[in-house]
């Protein structure tokens, strides 16, 4: 069985054989009448467009019963506009039973444990109280620990795995922390940065749904995370004796203003310093994180630079990629 991130150019006009997790089943019609389907497959380390042609009406495809089942695929390689096309030529649905899940859903690459212990570390540097409870209430305890620690942080464009969220907090932590010790923040405008890049994504765990699906919720698409984020925020602040209302301003200025522009989504601007770092901090670690994943999707090109990334506007260098 192959992977789906080996299957390159070198296998044109060859047959390859390989299991992954259909995600996306969109039927489609020919000229004449007939029916095919774009099939959006996945493993661990790849997602592929999948042509299958000559659909019936009666095949499974048309009305799955599993959302993301799983199937084994023999396929013809082929190109089309000079990228890598697969055809179908079989496919026979995979009892999930038999299969380690784990090959078929992309997960960070960092250690999960090592992860946990970072996050508790982090939130153990806050010193002021109704601000550590805050956080203690909204990431480390249920029902929002598990999700935070295993949800996506994005449908796409970066951190969009298992563990996505929780890798990309901690990147945001790490900046923010470097930072406001090169600049030499007070304790507690340190405190209020540090649990709003706890929370400025927190509200993915309700504007997306589980993996494998990594869809936008209805809620998700009617309000945003921005917006979840912020409210869930100031209704749990309201609840927290003695919180302050200057931190609370700041805390929530930071949720609402991290993409940094209104054009980008963000209702209102950053209107402190920590809300100025977080929105930093939080396009550093995105960006970068875009530009890696993308370079390692198309390592296998004997091209110099990669396509261009929409996201960012440009093509990449590929040299040292390891």
């Amino acid at each position: 069985m192959r992977e789906l991130k080996s299957i390159t150019k070198d296998d044109l006009n060859q047959e390859v054989t390989f299991i992954a997790l259909l995600i996306d089943v969109k039927i489609k019609s020919t000229k004449t009448g007939g029916k095919y389907a774009d099939l959006t497959v996945q493993d661990a380390g790849s997602k592929q467009l999948l042509k299958l042609w000559d659909v019936a009406e009666e095949d499974w495809l048309q009305r799955p019963k599993d959302d993301f089942p799983v199937i084994e695929v023999n396929a013809l390689v082929g190109e089309y506009q000079g990228k890598l096309q697969l055809t179908a030529k079989n496919i026979r649905q995979v009892d999930k039973d038999s299969i380690d899940m784990k090959k078929l859903v992309p997960s960070s690459k960092w250690n999960f444990d090592q992860m946990r212990q970072w996050l508790e570390e982090f939130r153990d540097r806050i010193q002021t109280d109704p601000i550590k409870s805050l956080i203690n209430e909204m990431v480390f305890q249920e029902p929002y620990y598990e999700k935070f620690c295993t949800y996506p942080a994005a449908k796409s464009v970066h951190h969009n795995f298992r563990h996505g969220i929780l890798q990309h907090t901690l990147e945001v932590l790490k900046y923010c922390v470097v930072v406001a010790t090169t600049k030499r923040l007070n304790q507690r405008q340190v405190d209020r940065l540090i649990a709003m890049a706890f929370l400025h994504d927190w509200a993915k765990i309700i504007e997306y749904e589980p993996l494998p699906s990594n869809k936008i919720s209805d809620e998700g698409k009617m309000l945003g995370h921005i917006f979840i984020g912020s409210h869930h925020v100031m209704n749990k602040i309201e609840l927290l004796e003695g919180f302050d209302r200057e931190d609370a301003l700041i805390i929530l200025n930071g949720i609402l203003g991290h993409h940094g522009a209104l054009e980008w989504g963000s209702p209102v601007l950053p209107k402190s310093v920590e809300a100025q770092i977080l929105h930093q901090a939080d396009k550093l670690s995105g960006d970068v994180e875009s530009i890696l994943s993308f370079m390692q999707e198309q390592e296998e090109s004997r091209e110099t630079f990669t396509d261009r990334l929409w996201n960012m506007g440009t093509d990449y260098y590929k040299g040292g990629i390891s």
